[in-house]
């Protein structure tokens, strides 16, 4: 059995708004690449081809008429307007051909991560197209697969068509019958898609880790929205100052996150690591770099193995930096399969010179980042974080931790 198995397809690169869209399928293929290079896939990693999901796997979460509104839209063809009652259009998500298909890829990338890691062929796989946390959904199921109305309506959001983080949490439970799943979001964009549509529901423990809504999209998951109903303490949100570094994280990861997961004791685990929390990431503002994602990754895979039996569904998310993507996603499959050393202190001069031909950027030779947050930042910014980080840990241990017994 391979450690991990990462989920990759050539036809993740019609996933494209537009070569002046933020959101670049390109940052994917250099993952892969990457991987590749480390010789990652070749050890105790594997690879496996995406499939397409079904309408009616994606109706777990979203209503038919949405599905009918992006087949009609998603047509060659399509001459008409934009749809913005669905979220469709210039802007965020702007119509392109054969959008729903694509659309469909990537989802059925999560779900074939789910499906090897249930059925038992590996303990962690990683779809790198997978984490679109902003599409919102009419639908959830309950722990005994019962649909439950969220009161949202369907909509696509921040570059997202379909929600698979929300999906292959229903898949699970009408699949494989689980009843505790955790759903644990470190993107800096906030998981609100995923969050609203289990938030009356204690089965999908949601966390998210994101830079404070009032200075980021998409405005929302603030500290106090904790769920409501029998979901209430099970939607946690965590919001960051702008310009966090690894010191908060990792402190707030250690003592709020970890207690709460291994209380609730989930059955799988599902990660959405967006990197758009690196300090050179054009949409954002914070402070991370590529070694705090090689420390997430080690926090994460320690924690499944103590929490969830090792259950651990991996997908992507946020990243607009290409060349930071690739390095750090494959940092994470490097510590998934249990293969760290293979990842060697320079990229291969090949990568660069294919990152150089894709977005017209010579990255850095080196995986992990040359980077001090002190010297960024300033020593008197630094501990305002830190001290924010306290504050924020403190809360979190006074609303959510008693719906935990802790």
């Amino acid at each position: 059995m391979k450690n991990a198995i990462l989920i990759d397809s050539k036809k993740f690169q019609d996933y494209d708004f537009g070569p002046q869209h933020p959101l670049t399928p390109k940052r994917l293929q250099l993952t892969r690449n990457l991987i590749e290079q480390f010789n990652l896939i070749d050890g105790d990693g594997g690879a496996e081809e995406a499939r397409y999901a079904t309408d009616k796997e994606i109706q777990l979460i979203h209503g038919g008429k949405y599905i009918r509104i992006l087949k009609e839209v998603s047509d060659p063809d399509y001459i008409g307007a934009p749809v913005w009652k669905y979220g469709l259009g210039p802007g965020d998500n702007p119509i392109f051909p054969n959008m729903y298909e694509s659309s469909k890829l990537y989802v059925g990338g999560s779900l074939l991560a789910a499906d090897l890691v249930m059925r038992g062929k590996t303990n962690h796989a990683f779809n790198i197209s997978g984490g679109l946390h902003h599409a919102m959904g009419s639908k959830a199921l309950d722990k005994d697969g019962n649909i439950i109305n969220t009161g949202r309506d369907d909509r696509a959001s921040g570059f997202c068509i379909l929600n698979d983080c929300a999906i292959t949490a229903a898949y699970l439970i009408k699949n494989y019958q689980t009843k505790k799943i955790v759903y644990l979001d470190v993107d800096a964009h906030a998981g609100d898609g995923v969050a609203y549509i289990y938030y009356k529901l204690p089965n999908v423990l949601t966390i998210s880790i994101h830079q404070h809504p009032r200075t980021l999209f998409p405005g929302t998951c603030h500290l106090g929205e904790i769920g409501e109903g029998e979901g209430e303490g099970y939607c946690v949100n965590i919001p960051v100052m702008p310009y966090s570094h690894e010191e908060a994280y990792l402190k707030i990861l250690d003592e709020a996150v970890a207690p709460i997961i291994k209380s609730y004791q989930p059955e799988v685990i599902i990660t959405q690591g967006g990197v758009d929390t690196h300090f050179s990431d054009p949409l954002t503002m914070l402070a991370l770099s590529t070694g705090t994602y090689k420390r997430f990754a080690k926090f994460i895979h320690e924690l499944t193995h103590e929490a969830s039996g090792g259950k651990w569904i991996a997908l992507g998310g946020g990243g607009y930096s290409p060349d930071i993507v690739g390095k750090a996603w494959t940092l994470y499959f490097a510590e998934m399969s249990e293969q760290p050393s293979r990842v060697k202190d320079e990229v291969p001069a090949s990568w660069i010179n294919l990152t150089k031909d894709l977005i017209s950027k010579t990255p850095a030779k080196n995986i992990i980042d040359d980077f001090d947050p002190i010297k960024r930042l300033g020593k008197e910014n630094y501990d305002k974080i830190n001290e924010s980080a306290d504050q924020l840990i403190a809360r979190i241990k006074e609303t959510i931790f008693p719906f935990h017994d802790l």
